[in-house]
């Protein structure tokens, strides 16, 4: 797998967990919020993603 180039569901989560994670060492807050992913270019999708931090039990 690519790392910004996933071909399945699992490396398309193994991806967005390691972009989280990189952000999060970086110092970029990742907490609940949402991001509109527009592109002006109507061949690539509009997506919005929302981030829920989860608390462990």
């Amino acid at each position: 797998m690519s790392e910004w180039s996933p071909n399945t569901t699992a490396e398309l989560e193994e991806s967005l967990d390691e972009l989280v994670r990189r952000a999060q060492q970086n110092g970029a807050t990742v907490s609940d919020c949402g991001y509109e992913l527009l592109h002006n270019d109507e061949s690539k999708p509009d997506c919005d993603l929302t981030i829920l931090r989860l608390k462990r039990q």
